[in-house]
């Protein structure tokens, strides 16, 4: 299996879930739903994950990624179809808990499964194409969700989205004999505490980071839909606007590792992290539609360089044989993130509006950089490979 089938595999994948949560938070709304319910709707995609991520990484360790991908893409097709039969507001929150469950599985085997492929100097350009097809299906999924709600309506978009997933499982499965298998069980560590990676500080520096990189995200993609709905605009152009933040994740992602050649890992975070509280503040400050265009498209540039950096430094930092679990370890950190933070902040929303939201989102990104400015003044910056496979 090479890198491109498996980013084809992740952007079918990530289509299907990432239309999936704009469309569960948008059915809520137009359900009657408060700021806080829709925050618990976000949140329900995580609450799951984040406690059985770490047992998740543990058993592709040792079964390998083949079975989890499959049960990860087909469970997660499965369960976007059954927002299909959700006849109410009550009904969606079982949806969203069922997909974020699947997603994790999926999540844990996939980003497993790139850390593996190809040589060491092979990982940074490997998480690079992970995401961008992560980005690819952003601008689609959430572009297409939106003008699928305005066109069929939001069961019938359901529908559609679980096609996504459903081709990831059929590839996956197609190609399951070129897939990795898991190494014999005499060649890998004995089992030690979860907590133990932890207290790696490398690979704590790399956990922390996610956080605050999952934070941004998930105070954008619930600000957007609320702010939007605020606004009257209409579901298509708040998709519109999840989309152009994806799509400059693409674009961003394409010059990454050359970024990280010149300024190091760290050092690219804490400027993408300031940039992204300055362009948060702003935000709240315009109802211009085109204008909010513009400062989503610079919020995608600064933010979007995130997730790859953190994927890859986590893998790259975990002990051997243990690099699911590490993996699993950041999706326990990430999916916390995702319940505390749609909860907390749309109450937040519901009671002082969606200014201090937006005021909170630049405040938590700024604390970010501050704390990561310090471990990029420790380390030094170190050539990494491009996409082209030379030095950046």
């Amino acid at each position: 299996m090479t890198i491109i089938h498996v980013a084809v595999i992740v952007m079918l994948t990530h289509l299907g879930v990432i239309g999936a949560k704009l469309l569960i938070a948008l059915f809520a709304i137009d359900l009657g739903a408060t700021p806080l319910q829709v925050g618990l709707t976000y949140a329900l995609f995580s609450i799951l994950p984040a406690v059985f991520a770490i047992s998740a990484g543990r058993w592709v360790d040792r079964i390998g990624v083949r079975a989890p991908l499959l049960i990860g893409c087909g469970g997660a097709a499965l369960a976007i179809t059954v927002v299909y039969l959700s006849p109410g507001l009550w009904a969606l929150y079982p949806c969203a808990a069922l997909i974020g469950v699947f997603f994790m599985v999926y999540a844990v085997a996939g980003q497993s499964l790139v850390g593996s492929l190809g040589e060491t100097s092979d990982r940074t350009r490997n998480f690079s194409y992970y995401s961008l097809a992560v980005a690819m299906a952003g601008v689609v999924g959430r572009a297409g969700t939106g003008l699928s709600i305005d066109l069929v309506g939001h069961r019938g978009t359901a529908l559609l989205l679980a096609l996504g997933p459903l081709a990831a499982l059929g590839l996956a499965w197609w190609l399951r004999s070129r897939t990795p298998v898991a190494r014999a069980a005499g060649d890998r560590p004995p089992r030690a505490p979860a907590r133990d990676l932890w207290k790696i500080p490398a690979l704590r520096r790399a956990l922390i980071a996610a956080a605050v990189v999952e934070s941004g995200n998930e105070l954008f993609a619930l600000f957007i839909p609320l702010y939007g709905s605020s606004l009257g605009l209409s579901a298509t152009f708040i998709g519109m606007l999840l989309a152009t933040f994806a799509g400059a994740t693409f674009v961003v992602r394409i010059a990454l590792p050359r970024l990280v050649g010149r300024f190091g890992e760290e050092g690219v975070l804490c400027g993408a992290l300031a940039g992204a509280a300055l362009v948060g503040v702003l935000m709240v400050a315009t109802a211009e539609p085109l204008l909010l265009l513009a400062l989503a498209a610079a919020f995608g540039l600064t933010l979007g360089c995130g997730m790859p950096l953190s994927m890859a430094l986590t893998y790259a930092r975990a002990p051997d044989g243990r690099a699911a679990e590490a993996i699993g370890m950041r999706q326990t950190v990430n999916k916390s993130v995702e319940v505390t933070v749609p909860v907390g902040f749309g109450a937040l929303a519901g009671v002082a509006g969606l200014a201090p939201l937006a005021i909170a989102l630049s405040v938590v990104l700024a604390v970010g950089a501050g704390v990561i400015a310090r471990d990029a003044r420790r380390r030094r910056p170190t050539p990494r490979a491009g996409p082209d496979g030379g030095v950046g």
